[in-house]
């Protein structure tokens, strides 16, 4: 026997037949399962039904444990698709609203009678933007309206829920190091001889292409986040903010690890062989570059980023002039992102492989007479750690618990792949999703602190050399250290956000110091072993950072209930 409610159904339908509507009910229970469906017939589409037919898809989606943020969501962006139908076909017109699932999915299914008329055009001007489509796909949802015998059929799928990100980053980091420990014990088996061969270009060519997405997504994400602040004046105030916190913070911990490594360090004074300012002057100019296409070729960011913020200040100059020009901007950087979402789901392999070969192939002897510059880098990154978590914490009145819980998804990336660059779509999320910093701030914070701001890079150069002067008694002078200083903080700036990207880095300032370069390769794979938790620790006080600015400028959202 069909139940009251299908009769209800099939009587708005009003199906010629009544062994049909029979039939049609047994193949639709086929779709839903027993006991999870709920179907309510509206007699038409006036306010007080559109709300009781929210109110009842509100109380399936709690009974099956669907986040109640995009509970409301939907609810919002289900009663706006009704009230569309409404303003189209009017509050006469009859509705059938189905939930239910299928294999394992949630859906919704909006039936109403009537002409053609698509709930998800836009209603208003022609450039008008389309919110309710993009409200429900930025939900991970997937809305269907297609139109089939006089009906208007509105089919709304959740996704069903993925396992955790983190599950599948510690997953693949065990793997890598079981599998990396497990090499180091059969060093000459031809098997583990192949894997290395194999695994070592495919992370070789999956870092190109990362190296190769990143720079035209940094590049877009700074131009549309300028663009999106709206007038000059707004940009030149909010990024003069941002820099000088950047630069106020860097300068701090760089001259905090200057006075507290005086300590542990023996130096010999005397007259220095480098450190000229010259050659700093020659290194500053280098941020402009030869030509346009020379910064993505060769992957420096400081100059994708100085023609970025020129691009993005034109653009902001003559907006009116430039909309088509706006428009291809932010389409092609939505592009961009997909590309790098879908590149971000091969990060647990690379972690795995990566790690594999960083413990296959490391050596017992490499700490060497350089322990001072890893263990005091990995101990200052902790510190960092530790007292940005404090003073953020203090500042914002969160606790650590719900700080790190909405950090600990893009730290996590960071500390496995040693990249910022693996990191900056969730770093993006991050920021204007859990923290729900102002998209306007954070689609320009984010790329420029992630280039700009790198403490923990400062703090390795800085202890790299001096350990480096101490072990070969390189005489040093006030002018070396101001040299040094200013190198520091001007190669953490100008590193790629790729794994290795600090290598270059290490040779310009061996170079100007007048260091030996016979103890670059002890330093270079020193750095590979902590550029993990020091990659990670710039991503964590960055976020702390624009938490900071954003606000102080209140553009933050709520603070007191945030998104999760």
């Amino acid at each position: 026997m069909i139940d009251d409610t299908l009769k209800i159904y099939f009587i708005i339908k009003a199906p010629e037949c009544r062994s049909c509507a029979i039939l049609i009910s047994v193949l639709f229970s086929g779709l839903f399962r027993p006991g999870a469906r709920r179907e309510k017939k509206m007699p038409c589409l006036t306010r007080q039904e559109i709300a009781d037919a929210c109110e009842h898809t509100e109380a399936f989606l709690r009974d099956n444990h669907v986040d109640p943020k995009d509970i409301i969501r939907l609810r919002i962006n289900l009663e706006e698709a009704l009230l569309r139908f409404q303003d189209t076909l009017g509050s006469e017109t009859f509705f059938s609203l189905q939930l239910g699932k299928q294999l394992g999915q949630v859906r919704i299914r909006l039936s109403v009678p009537g002409p053609m008329t698509d709930p998800f055009a836009a209603n208003g001007a022609a450039d008008e933007e389309d919110l309710l489509r993009k409200a429900l796909v930025r939900m991970g949802q997937l809305p269907v309206w297609h139109y089939s015998r006089g009906q208007n059929i509105l089919l709304i799928t959740l996704s069903k829920k993925k396992l955790p990100e983190w599950i599948c980053l510690v997953a693949a980091m065990a793997g890598g190091v079981l599998c990396g420990l497990f090499a180091r014990q059969f060093q000459g088996a031809a098997g583990v001889a192949f894997l290395r061969e194999f695994v070592g270009p495919l992370i070789d060519s999956y870092l190109g292409f990362l190296n190769a997405v990143a720079a035209p997504l940094i590049f877009l994400s700074v131009v549309c986040g300028i663009y999106s602040i709206g007038d000059a004046a707004t940009f030149q105030s909010l990024g003069r903010k941002l820099i000088r916190r950047f630069a106020f913070y860097l300068c701090l911990i760089t001259g905090l690890t200057a006075l507290i490594s005086q300590w542990f360090f023996s130096l010999q004074t005397g007259e220095a062989q480098g450190g000229g300012f010259s050659s700093l002057f020659g290194l500053v100019l280098d941020i402009i570059p030869e030509n346009l296409f020379a910064p993505f070729s060769g992957g420096n960011t400081l100059q994708i980023l100085f023609l970025a913020v020129i691009a993005g200040l034109a653009m902001v100059s003559i907006s009116e002039k430039v909309l088509s020009v706006a428009t291809f901007t932010e389409q092609l950087s939505l592009i961009i992102n997909t590309v790098m979402g879908v590149i971000g789901k091969l990060i647990p392999l690379f972690i795995f492989g990566s790690l594999f070969l960083t413990i296959a192939d490391s050596e017992a002897s490499i700490f060497g007479n350089s322990g001072k510059f890893f263990f005091g880098t990995l101990i200052a990154s902790l510190l960092i750690l530790v007292l940005y978590t404090i003073f953020t914490c203090i500042r914002m009145r969160w606790s650590p618990a719900r700080l790190w819980k909405n950090a600990f998804s893009t730290f996590f990336i960071g500390l496995t792949t040693g990249s910022s660059s693996a990191s900056l779509s969730d770093d993006l999320k991050t920021c204007k999703e859990k923290y729900e910093i102002d998209p306007k701030l954070a689609n320009f914070a984010v790329p420029l602190g992630q280039i700009i701001f790198k403490p923990c890079n400062a703090v390795m150069y800085y202890l790299a050399a001096v350990t480096v002067a101490e072990s070969t008694d390189v005489p040093v002078s006030l002018s070396w250290f101001a040299a040094l200083l200013i190198i520091s903080m001007v190669l953490s700036a100008s590193s790629p956000p790729i794994p290795g990207g600090s290598t270059a880095g290490f040779t310009i300032m061996f170079v100007q110091l007048g260091l030996p370069l016979e103890n670059l390769p002890v330093i270079l794979a020193l750095n590979a072993v902590i550029m993990y938790i020091r990659t990670a620790t710039n991503l964590f006080t960055q976020q702390c950072v624009l938490l900071g600015t954003a606000k102080r400028l209140g553009m933050i959202g709520d603070l007191e209930h945030p998104a999760v």
